[in-house]
């Protein structure tokens, strides 16, 4: 057999020069150490490839074989093998399109007639006489086998696969082993169902919209049962559809005069004012909308109660006093969001210079300069409300400061008519109190509710003082307030004349001041007041029946006793109270009261009145009132329109609750089998007429 050519190897099978070759003494390469340099040394590799096929069988295989025994048939098996990893190599390398995989049952079989042309790598001798590219067990020597490593390798962008939509397993190769791949298809490759062409414009998706939404079937349903209107013109309608005949209208707005409508929009306003009554008329018609605008109907406007709090701009309230408010005389601008104050103000003196009242509650920004340009410009002002406006801190340059409410107060003078300053912290209340007794004879309505002070010590009220100063008064509010009246003494009292005109008096305190309003205090702010109408005295727990039993008011119509001693008290006289206004009282308030008996003996006697009782708001909850008492109510009150019955626990489930309205009690009264007690109707004859 030839031996193969060194020449004949592959560039990468070649042997390398310098550090593989052992070199003699001298710096030549021993002869017998080279393989293949004449044509004529076969023996010689035939027998060093038998030397070296035989020690890696007896290292491998642990069996020693004869170097002498088959040498023949052991080259053979070396080429075979070596021919066999030359085809491997060549068909990864470069595959046919006839060429068969390496996997193929049929490709193990090596083709014999290119064995010549193969490649051999004959074992190279070391300077120890052993092989350096040793041969491994399966006879592929290593040189090979990083030749095979860098021939499979991958290179250039690998191939993309065609996926579907729809998970799939793949069995990969790897060194490793089998690996099992779960891939998901990309959504490029899935293919979407066509959409369907539209005809008509439709408005953007949004972006953060699913786009899976596009394709449901729902929505293509209920595209086609309902389709969307357009914002485009591209649909023409018929001209029967856009043609719409004017609707005529009624007499009120043709054939009514406008100067006949003023007039009984002005009737209207006089009873519930401007707001919201203008408001709504004018949304009738065109006719009602032009007279509604008419601006001497516009005379009293509360855009505080009335007006949503986003619309309390100070725009806004520029653009009503120009255009609504030029015959205004009472104007509400409670709770505003105005900050710039002076140019407001200065509107109001432009284009409503007629004010007879004004109310600016929650204006914090309103100092006192403010208030002192209101009362100097507005000559017909009489009114004032200034509640809220420092409740929380009380600066010196506020609006309701000691200084600058005595200065109003004096330039206003007898002009000054009602005065609010509710929900305050008002500093030297002495002095406001003096002033107002001094220069507001005409003072009608004082209101001092919920006022705190900034000392720690209660404000002091001058009763008396404030009495000989202002006989007008009709109205006076202190509830809740952190106000004593002074001391004075005996004389004082008999000189005092009293609130001659006071029709509403209104103490009611919480449980801190429950304490401080007694029946002395009550006997000298009513000692001369036949004309009171309303008495609040919730809470005032040192006050009893006899004090209430001697005031000189017969016509009492709004009584509220709810949390007074008396309502727990077993002995009290709240029967004498109910008898002596029974024939006057409107609305009484009896809640919370424990005491049984005298609660009962009370109802009865409001019901001993029958039809002639004008009871009409009866407050029971939380006391301890009878069944019967209740009955006797219904039965011969026939006026009464609410009754509160909610936690009374000495009555049946199902009426425990609040009852309003002549349906509701009507159904009451069925529910405990009451029939309602009336006088026979009078029967008239011809003679009467």
């Amino acid at each position: 057999m030839e031996t193969l050519a060194e020449t004949s190897l592959p560039a990468g099978l070649r042997r390398p020069e310098h550090p593989l070759l052992p070199t003699s003494p001298d710096g030549e390469q021993s002869p017998r150490n080279i393989i293949g340099t004449s044509p004529g040394g076969s023996s010689g590799a035939g027998h060093h490839l038998l030397e070296d096929h035989s020690q890696s069988s007896q290292d491998d295989s642990g069996s020693v074989v004869s170097p002498a025994a088959d040498a023949e048939e052991t080259i053979e098996n070396i080429e075979k093998e070596l021919s066999e990893s030359c085809a491997d190599t060549d068909s990864q390398s470069n595959p046919g399109p006839h060429q068969t995989r390496q996997d193929d049952p049929g490709a193990d079989q090596p083709d014999t007639r290119s064995l010549a042309a193969k490649p051999e790598l004959p074992p190279v001798a070391n300077g120890a006489g052993t092989a350096l590219p040793k041969a491994i067990s399966g006879g592929k020597p290593i040189a090979m086998r990083e030749f095979d490593r860098k021939m499979n390798k991958s290179r250039g962008r690998p191939k993309r696969k065609g996926m579907v939509a729809m998970y799939q397993s793949e069995i990969s190769e790897n060194k490793i082993g089998i690996k099992l791949c779960i891939k998901k298809a990309s959504d490029a490759t899935v293919q979407q169902p066509k959409k369907p062409s539209r005809k008509r414009a439709r408005k953007p998706r949004s972006l953060n919209e699913d786009s899976s939404d596009e394709t449901s079937p729902e929505k293509r349903n209920r595209r086609t049962e309902k389709p969307r209107k357009t914002n485009n013109n591209t649909e023409k309608r018929g001209a029967e559809e856009d043609f719409k005949p004017p609707e005529d209208q009624s007499v009120w707005a043709n054939r009514l005069p406008e100067h006949v409508l003023h007039m009984i929009f002005k009737n209207i306003v006089q009873e519930e004012g401007s707001v919201p009554a203008m408001i709504r008329l004018s949304r009738v018609c065109s006719a009602w909308y032009k007279v509604a605008q008419s601006p001497s109907l516009w005379r009293t406007v509360d855009l505080g109660t009335w007006t949503k709090d986003r619309f309390k701009t100070e725009p806004k309230l520029k653009w009503l006093i120009e255009n609504r408010l030029k015959h205004a005389t009472e104007v509400g601008l409670g709770n505003w969001k105005i900050t710039n104050v002076q140019c407001v103000l200065d509107k109001l003196v432009e284009f409503a210079p007629n004010l007879v009242g004004i109310t600016l509650t929650g204006w914090k920004a309103l100092t006192s300069d403010h208030l002192l340009f209101l009362v100097q410009h507005f000559k017909r002002l009489e009114s004032i409300d200034l509640s809220s406006i420092n409740a929380e801190v009380n600066a010196n340059k506020t609006a309701v400061g000691q200084t600058s409410l005595c200065n109003a107060i004096t330039e206003m003078g007898s002009r000054l008519t009602h005065l609010h300053l509710a929900h305050n912290r008002l500093s030297g209340i002495p002095q406001i109190v003096k002033g107002l007794s001094t220069h507001c004879p005409n003072l009608v309505l004082l209101d001092m509710s919920n006022v705190s002070t900034v000392a720690i010590s209660h404000g002091i009220l001058h009763i008396e003082q404030l009495q000989h100063g202002c006989q007008k008064l009709k109205v006076l509010r202190i509830t809740n307030s952190h106000i004593n009246l002074s001391m004075a003494t005996l004389q004082e009292q008999m000189e005092s004349p009293g609130f001659p005109a006071l029709e509403e008096l209104s103490v009611a305190s919480l449980s801190d001041e429950s304490r401080l309003f007694n029946d002395e205090f009550l006997q000298r702010i009513l000692k001369t007041s036949t004309q009171l109408k309303l008495l609040d005295v919730r809470g005032c727990s040192r006050l009893t029946h006899d004090s209430l039993i001697r005031l000189p008011t017969w016509d009492l119509k709004h009584l509220f006793l709810s949390g007074c001693s008396l309502t727990r008290d077993t002995s009290s006289g709240l029967e004498l109270i109910a008898s002596k206004w029974a024939h006057s009282l409107i609305e009484f308030d009896l809640a919370w009261a424990n005491a049984t008996k005298p609660l009962d003996d009370a109802l009865k006697a409001l019901a001993d009145k029958g039809s002639e009782s004008p009871l009409n708001h009866l407050n029971l909850c939380g006391s301890s009132v009878s069944l019967e008492a209740v009955k006797e109510v219904l039965a011969n009150c026939p006026h009464i329109n609410s009754i509160n019955l909610a936690s009374c626990r000495g009555l049946p489930r199902g009426v425990k609750r609040l009852l309003q309205g002549a349906q509701e009690i009507a159904e009451l009264r069925e529910n405990l089998g009451v029939t309602l007690k009336r006088p026979p109707p009078r029967t008239t004859s011809p003679r009467d007429d």
